[in-house]
Order: C-alpha cells, then sequence, then structure tokens
C-alpha cells in the first residue's frame, strides 16, 4: 500500500438516487488494482454502510464522523458519547420537538420502527432517508419517524456514537450553546450530527494513518458537505466534488465534477491513481 483515499459517501460515492455510478465502481476497482487503498470516511453509522461497502469491496472506514475507525473489520477506534449526555440530548429534543437518532456500532435507535433497522425492508428505508439529502415527500415520511424518542431500555447499556437530530442550521445554535462538550456536523440542511468535541473525520483519519502506518504526504480525500471540511483540511491532496457546498469548494485543492457525472473516476485519473 503505497497511497489512501479518503471518501465521503453521500454526494460523492453515491448520489442523491442513493446508487453508485458504474465509472465511480471502476475508478474504486482501479485504485485496488494500483495498491492504492480506498477508505470510506462518513457520518453514517456502520449499519447504513454495508451495503455501499459490499458494492465497492471495500473493508476498511471511519464512521460517523471519526467516532468509529475500522480497519480491514478491525476497529482501531472508538469513542462513545456518555450515557448522560445522550439522555440530556433527548431531553431536549423532545422539548423542541424535534426528531432524533441515536447511533450504535452495530444498531440505530429512535422509535420502534427504525429501532428495527436490521430488517431489510427498514434498512433499505433508512439507506435512503437517514444520510442522504431529502426529497419532500422522503422529508415528511423521515420527520414521523423520528419525532417519537427511542425508549431507555432500547439502548441502555449500549454504547452510542452519534446521534443526528432533525433541526435547522438556525436553530442548531441553540444546541451549540447548551452542548458545548459536543461538536456538530451537518452533511444536509436537515439534520445534522452529534459527536464528542475535538472529533471529526480528520481525527479519525488521523487514528487510522497511525495504525497502518502510512505517511500524511500519501493521503487524498474527496467530499463535498460541511462535515468534510476538517478532513479535507488534514490530508495533502484536498477534492471537491462538483455538486459541492460552496465553503467545501473553497478550500479544497481541486474541484472535481459532480457525482452523477463520472466526478470521482475524473478526479482519480487528474492526479494519477488510476
Amino acid at each position: 500500500m503505497t497511497k489512501i483515499v479518503f471518501l465521503d459517501i453521500d454526494g460523492t460515492l453515491v448520489t442523491k438516487y442513493n446508487n453508485i455510478p458504474q465509472s465511480t465502481k471502476r475508478a474504486i476497482q482501479k485504485l485496488k488494482e494500483n495498491n492504492v487503498m480506498p477508505v470510506i470516511s462518513t457520518g453514517r453509522a456502520p449499519l447504513l454502510i454495508e451495503e455501499v461497502r459490499r458494492e465497492l469491496g471495500i473493508d476498511s472506514y471511519i464512521a460517523m464522523n471519526g467516532q468509529l475507525v475500522v480497519h480491514e473489520g478491525e476497529v482501531v477506534y472508538h469513542n462513545p458519547i456518555e450515557q448522560e449526555t445522550v439522555d440530556q440530548l433527548i431531553d431536549r429534543a423532545v422539548d423542541k420537538n424535534d426528531g432524533i437518532i441515536l447511533c450504535g456500532a452495530k444498531d440505530i435507535f429512535s422509535n420502534s420502527i427504525v429501532s428495527l433497522a436490521k430488517r431489510s425492508s427498514v434498512l433499505t428505508l433508512l439507506k435512503g432517508l437517514v444520510k442522504l439529502v431529502p426529497g419532500s415527500i422522503q422529508l415528511s415520511f423521515f420527520s414521523r419517524l423520528i419525532k417519537k424518542p427511542p425508549k431507555p431500555e432500547d439502548y441502555e447499556g449500549k454504547p452510542i456514537y452519534q446521534v443526528i437530530i432533525e433541526t435547522s442550521q438556525e436553530e442548531e445554535e441553540q444546541y451549540r450553546e447548551a452542548f458545548g462538550m459536543l461538536n456538530f456536523a451537518r452533511s444536509n440542511h436537515y439534520t445534522v450530527d452529534v459527536i464528542s468535541k475535538g472529533i471529526s473525520k480528520a481525527t479519525g483519519i488521523e487514528h487510522y494513518l497511525n495504525h497502518v502506518g502510512v505517511d500524511l504526504k500519501d493521503t487524498y480525500a474527496i467530499g463535498d458537505s460541511p462535515n468534510d471540511l476538517e478532513m479535507l483540511g488534514y490530508v495533502e491532496t484536498s477534492i471537491a466534488m462538483g455538486n459541492s457546498w460552496d465553503n467545501v469548494k473553497e478550500i479544497a485543492d481541486y474541484v472535481t465534477d459532480d457525482v452523477d457525472k463520472d466526478g470521482i473516476e475524473k478526479a482519480l485519473k487528474h492526479f494519477g491513481l488510476i
């Protein structure tokens, strides 16, 4: 392994229609043939990474914005949020009538429907709703699903690594003021990911590189959303998708095409990785 490319999922590997372009599949396969390791770096919980990982044949990932780091199936770093803090977040969300989801290493907890996410039909639903920019109909259904908070007996004693809150960017500030011990990372206009203070995709990458022994100068990252900013600022070479938020494009070394216009393949060819 000579180089590593860290790849966001939504808006980067996966389109808004929740599919992976054929050009992206070709590019990832060629990366591996060229002895360059692709590593997923996402805000998604592990449960919602599985199909993407299988389809692309990627065994290493940074999940939940750096809270969980896995190399070839082995957990090399994990950082759950304190139980008391999780309870306080739930209380605040209930008071504000905001939807809330708890993400564990193997489970997702919200109301009774979402907590059955391991069942394939609900998992299919969640893939399209939880971490993608939803359409108006999807958003309406999603909101109804997560308005009721999870039952304490469902997640008691289980590590929670990330909390997803359905709230606007303006109202997010109220959470930031009340929970200064936490970090807030946004990948869409409808929900915000809540993780431990000081944690980001960048810290996840740092833990990963320390484990595999690859130098920072041999790293690339591709993303599109605000929760990718730390990652793009940390690696040696940063790439923004053509469909990226403006503030992501501003800090990137290179801006490629949109996810559904062969953006991944074009970027990797540009840097001679494939």
